[in-house]
Formats: structure tokens, C-alpha cells, sequence
């Protein structure tokens, strides 16, 4: 299955690291940032990718240009020099490179679970959207999800802690369908529109995954993620 990475932001809370170079191309253990999510996805066979870029996109194709060096297929979609987009945005901006399903994963997020089982629970699961969802309880950053039957009932990032367990993973399944119906709307738009959206209709699909998640949008997270290959390289 397809796989889109949304790369396009301005990084605004790790610029006192990396002034001067996107969040995909920050060394983690030696390496760009976007080598670990290229070999990640690569271990479960995923290797279409659509980069949609924004800030700094010279410098992102210049390094990945069309993949191949990683075992991956790599395609571009560029935010308009002119206005933010949104993260909903920007996959509607991608809307020509899109395969008819696809999944939509974040440019500073390492998520280390089983993509073979995503792709089949979102194959299996009949709805147009589907969203990866871990049990936080509050542990790892603020919950935002409850699920009951198989979706999501309720996502909101302004909850009290008290009413939720679970949090959005980072990972969501779209069909091509749903994004086209909201080519039209005014931007910025972003995903959790669209997500909530679902959510009113009943008809937003949850995928429980039970690995933790892991971020470098912000310095501490970086150092973290840093730490933990560097660990395993020594195993």
C-alpha cells in the first residue's frame, strides 16, 4: 500500500537543534531522520512514497531523491510557495500522485509497529478512513481517543484527561474517494477535520496497535529516539 508523509512543516520547536535543516534530514544515530522511517516501512514491504514538502524542500529531494538507494519508490508533492496548507491540506494538494487507498504518516514520528497488520485491518474494515490508535492512558502525551466496536467515538485534542485513554497513533488509512470530497474546501485544512468528520458519521475505523510511539519535533524527543537506536546498535 501506498504510503504519504506529510514533511512539509516548519519545524518551529526543534529549530534550537537544527536551524538549518528539516525535521526528515535531523541525524538520529548517525542518520538522516527519513532513512529510519524509509527502513521501517521497507521491513513490512511498503515502498511507494508520496514526500509532500514544504520548508526546506530542496534540501529533502536533494537527499532522497527518487528513493532508490533505500529500496523505495518516491514521489513528490509540493506545498504552494504562497499559504499554509494544513495537513489536510497537503494530502488533498497530493491528490494526483494518490493510489485509491493509502496511508498517511507523519515527518517526525517513528512508529514502530506491525504495517503488515494496518494495511489488513484497513483493508478488512469496509469504512473509507481508519485511524491507528494505542492506549496512552496519558503516559506518553495527552489522550484524545475512545473507541467502542471496532471505531473511534470520540477525538478531540481539547478532552479532559479524565474522559479518554486512547491517543491517535500517527498513522491513518484513507481512500483516494474520501479526500476528493474536500478538494474544494477553503485551506488551511487539516486532517482532524476530516478524521472528525468521520467520527459524526459513525464510519471512522480504529486500529489498536500496542507498540509506543516516538516523536522528534521536539528536542527531548529527539534525544529519546536517539538513545534507543544507539541501544539497539549495541545489543
Amino acid at each position: 500500500m501506498q504510503v504519504v508523509i506529510l514533511a512539509g512543516g516548519l519545524g518551529t520547536r526543534i529549530q534550537s537543534v537544527a536551524p538549518d535543516m528539516p525535521k526528515a534530514l535531523i541525524p538520529v544515530a548517525g542518520k538522516p531522520f527519513i532513512e529510519h522511517q524509509f527502513a521501517l516501512l521497507a521491513k513490512y514491504g511498503l515502498r511507494d512514497v508520496v514526500l509532500c514538502i514544504g520548508h526546506m524542500s530542496g534540501q529533502i529531494a536533494e537527499h532522497v531523491g527518487d528513493g532508490a538507494k533505500w529500496g523505495m519508490r518516491v514521489a513528490y508533492s509540493y506545498d504552494p510557495p504562497t499559504g499554509l496548507l494544513g495537513t489536510g491540506g497537503a494530502v488533498v494538494n497530493a491528490l494526483p500522485d494518490l493510489a485509491e487507498t493509502f496511508l498517511v504518516m507523519y515527518g517526525d514520528s517513528y512508529l514502530p509497529t506491525d504495517y503488515a497488520a494496518i494495511v489488513a485491518a484497513f483493508e478488512a474494515c469496509g469504512e473509507d478512513a481508519m485511524m491507528c490508535v494505542y492506549r496512552n492512558e496519558n503516559k506518553w502525551d495527552k489522550s484524545n481517543i475512545r473507541i467502542a466496536d471496532g471505531h473511534v467515538v470520540f477525538y478531540s485534542k481539547e478532552v479532559d484527561p479524565a474522559e479518554v485513554d486512547y491517543i491517535d497513533y500517527g498513522i491513518t488509512g484513507y481512500k483516494k474517494s474520501l479526500i476528493e470530497q474536500y478538494s474544494e474546501i477553503t485551506l488551511p485544512l487539516d486532517l482532524q477535520k476530516i478524521l472528525q468528520d468521520q467520527v459524526a458519521a459513525g464510519r471512522l475505523a480504529a486500529c489498536e496497535v500496542h507498540d509506543r510511539f516516538y516523536e522528534i519535533g521536539k528536542p527531548e524527543g529527539l534525544v529519546e529516539l536517539d538513545a534507543l537506536f544507539k541501544q539497539r546498535a549495541k545489543a
